[in-house]
């Protein structure tokens, strides 16, 4: 089983609104990404991407900074760690730092989170407390909507409102997430899906501490499984990779109306080889740290390790709002390979990106499409401090 490369613990979002449409042939042996010299020329990358400590490079990379990239390549940088927000202009060069830790409108109370553009004039904010902050392009506070409901991924709409994917507490042994639409800038909103799931899970397991304290620990490939994608026409595209069922909620008559369709990965099946490798190593690092191997029996239970691993690791939508998604494979160095298909389900073809020189980062998610350009996080090879932020012609084989 092929696993992805360069899989840093760095969590970063780098949002674009779209343009001009670029033309991808599906089918194409590969795609290749051919980054442009002149972006960003004058970026520090080391002052700006990796922190000061003395721990592992993958420590030092980022660990608490988003990107997002305006419509005239700004580039905004959010230090979460010291809850202020950086602009650097076309060059690289700092024009304006704002923000700061705070409970007033203007201000956030947690490790803030970019969610987008809102029509390409407002750069959209939250902090994890249901508070949504709105600035303009050169970091002024402009308003502030609150809801009553935790946001996990909040995506601005063409139309000028949001999409705000969330959770809802629930009594007993159940979770639920909902889809809302948010009205901007009045912060109503309506829901117009719930996904309910029991938290009584064989894929979780808990092991109690002698401080009365739980450890509890997902397995493998069982976090994140739910993405969601927006449309240039304010389309939702929901998917869950443990399903290879695509929903597509579609405004109409003032509301959204869901339809779906099927992609056609077949999910690659995992071992008993690599079942008896993953059970080993943890029974290793709980013995490290000096707790009761006997632990280590429950990944063996029945539903814990899965079968099969996910039918994808990342959906995006390119320019055309097709959906790409991006699959694991067996095949040598064929690292970002991926499946497109129209949102009316049709299947256009299957073919993988290719960067002479770099690495793209773990899961792609940095990965967004504008103007006939991909803008990304990658590697380069060879360089004490290798994290760029990337602007990429698409060429095809």
């Amino acid at each position: 089983m092929k696993k992805k490369a360069f899989s840093i613990l760095v969590s970063f979002f780098l949002m674009i609104s779209f343009g001009m449409a670029q033309q991808i042939n599906y089918n194409a042996k590969a795609v290749k990404l051919i980054p442009e010299k002149s972006f960003l020329p004058h970026a520090d990358w080391e002052a700006l991407f990796y922190d000061d400590t003395k721990s592992t490079l993958a420590g030092k990379v980022g660990l608490n900074k988003q990107l997002m990239v305006g419509p005239d390549e700004r580039v905004y940088i959010s230090d979460r760690s010291n809850f202020t927000i950086s602009i650097l202009d076309e060059t690289g060069r700092l024009i304006k730092t704002f923000g700061k830790k705070g409970y007033k409108p203007g201000e956030f109370v947690n490790n803030q989170d970019f969610n987008g553009m809102l029509k390409g004039k407002l750069l959209v904010i939250s902090d994890n407390q249901g508070r949504i902050n709105f600035f303009d392009l050169d970091g002024n506070f402009v308003n502030m909507i609150t809801i009553d409901f935790m946001p996990l991924r909040i995506f601005p709409l063409n139309s000028g409102n949001l999409i705000v994917w969330g959770h809802v507490p629930v009594s007993g042994d159940q979770s639920k997430n909902v889809l809302a639409e948010v009205e901007y800038p009045s912060g109503k909103y309506t829901v117009f899906y719930e996904k309910t799931t029991s938290n009584k899970q064989p894929d979780r397991l808990k092991i109690p501490m002698d401080d009365n304290t739980v450890i509890s620990i997902g397995a493998p490939y069982s976090a994140g499984s739910q993405i969601i994608r927006i449309t240039a026409d304010d389309k939702v595209v929901w998917a869950d990779n443990s399903s290879d069922i695509v929903k597509l909620f579609t405004r109409g008559n003032g509301k959204f109306k869901a339809s779906e369709f099927r992609i056609k990965t077949e999910p690659i099946a995992i071992g008993a080889e690599e079942k008896e490798e993953y059970y080993q190593n943890f029974k290793e690092k709980l013995k490290k740290k000096g707790i009761d191997t006997t632990y280590a029996e429950q990944v063996k239970v029945d539903g814990f390790y899965p079968d099969y691993l996910p039918y994808f690791y990342n959906m995006i939508l390119d320019e055309q709002s097709h959906a790409m998604f991006f699959i694991y494979t067996n095949n040598e160095n064929e690292d970002y390979a991926f499946e497109a298909y129209s949102t009316d389900g049709e299947f256009l073809g299957k073919s993988e990106f290719k960067i002479e020189g770099y690495d793209l980062l773990s899961k792609l998610s940095s990965f967004k499409f504008r103007d006939g350009y991909v803008y990304t996080k990658a590697l380069k090879h060879d360089e004490d401090y290798p994290l760029r932020l990337l602007k990429c012609k698409i060429v095809s084989e």
